[in-house]
């Protein structure tokens, strides 16, 4: 315990004489942990957040190595209202037949796209290799086929259709991103008349739409958590840089965080893409702690050296056993057999140990800077504004 106090004793006093050396340290591990967080991967494959070296897993990986994509895109071709006099009243009119065709040739170039299907192949295999130029014939060629090879074609009401897609993208998600945006592509570049609208749903349809929402979440989540954990600092502490000086560490913790991710390569899933509110609401609490005693020890006399050496050590000691105590219990996720719990196992104790290492180095340096220089700076100005009037 001696020792733990003698370095917090140096820490401190390291923050209280050299506050802008510390804050310039502090400034570019950040900008180096911001590069790395550019590096962070996400991660919507379903199979990826199972234990790897499960049996099903493995054959799961060696179907898609022998027997090409696994995953499906179901694209759904269906009527919709329409105001145009040349909309399709019936899925199999030769025009939807046509660009269902024309859909379907493109999508084969996509690379990554193994293999295509559609109902029209039956429909022009029946009719000599070309597509029907009158609804009448392909009523005709549908009569013939068995009841129940019509009912995988067409829905009861001749209102929608599929044509499937397999992609061989499998866990690797930028494949999937780009396979997923060159399909979107052919669907908007192909001709389908009035009153048809074309939809791409599925698996990977799914993954990409989670990915978007998965950002999304993270960044609004962050926000909202930010701007509530500020308004009851200034609350607390009715004094606007007080306010903001807690929750810098806290940030900086975040970033540092993210640039871990991307160093040691733990991807953002639906277990991580919160991490940075859960920061927020766990790391707040070490700088107040912090700034509130060194506070008291500020209203008893003591001048800022020692004021700064006492919060530290005194605070110090309890915020590193609370955080010893916290990862330690998010540590004990990381032996979870579901990867997705063990990420946030991962995550959550390197949040929360670089919540306490910023807190302890940095906010000291900022205490410092704003009692020695921004209030007096303050004050001289507001001086200089008094004698101009």
């Amino acid at each position: 315990m001696s020792m733990l106090r003698e370095i917090l004793k140096r820490t401190a006093k390291f923050s209280e004489q050299k506050p802008f050396l510390m804050l310039l340290i502090i400034l570019i591990v950040t900008v180096f942990a911001g590069i790395s967080a550019t590096n962070v991967k996400s991660q919507t494959a379903f199979e990826k957040m199972l234990p790897q070296d499960n049996p099903i897993i493995k054959t799961l990986y060696e179907v898609r190595d022998e027997f090409g994509g696994t995953d499906v895109i179901t694209i759904c071709i269906k009527l919709k209202p329409s105001d145009s006099s040349d909309k399709a009243v019936d899925i199999r009119d030769p025009r939807v037949l046509k660009a269902i065709k024309e859909l379907e040739d493109n999508l084969r170039y996509v690379d990554g796209i193994t293999s295509v299907s559609s109902p029209v192949d039956i429909i022009i295999q029946k009719n000599n290799g070309v597509v029907p130029n009158d609804i009448d014939t392909v009523k005709n060629i549908l009569n013939k086929l068995p009841e129940d090879e019509r009912k995988r074609i067409f829905n009861s009401d001749y209102s929608m259709t599929v044509v499937n897609a397999y992609t061989d993208a499998g866990g690797d998600q930028k494949k999937l991103m780009r396979v997923m945006d060159d399909v979107n592509e052919r669907i908007e570049e192909t001709p389908f008349p009035p009153g048809v609208k074309v939809i791409a749903t599925g698996t990977p349809p799914m993954r990409k739409l989670m990915d978007e929402l998965m950002k999304e979440s993270q960044s609004f989540t962050t926000t909202v958590g930010l701007v509530g954990v500020l308004m009851i600092l200034i609350l607390y502490f009715r004094k606007p840089l007080s306010s903001i000086m807690p929750l810098l560490p806290v940030l900086i913790a975040v970033v540092w965080t993210g640039g871990a991710m991307g160093l040691l390569d733990i991807p953002l899933d639906m277990a991580t893409a919160g991490i940075g509110s859960l920061i927020l609401g766990l790391g707040i609490d070490y700088g107040i702690h912090l700034m509130h005693r060194y506070d008291e020890e500020r209203r008893k006399g003591m001048p800022i050296d020692r004021a700064i050496e006492t919060a530290v050590v005194e605070t110090g000691t309890a915020v590193m056993a609370t955080t010893a105590t916290t990862v330690a219990g998010f540590l004990a996720l990381v032996l979870a057999p579901l990867p997705m719990m063990a990420n946030l196992g991962k995550v959550c104790a390197l949040g929360i140990f670089f919540c306490m290492i910023v807190v302890l180095t940095l906010l000291p340096a900022l205490i410092v800077i704003e009692e020695r220089h921004i209030m007096p700076l303050i004050k001289r100005l507001k001086g200089d504004a008094n004698d101009n009037q």
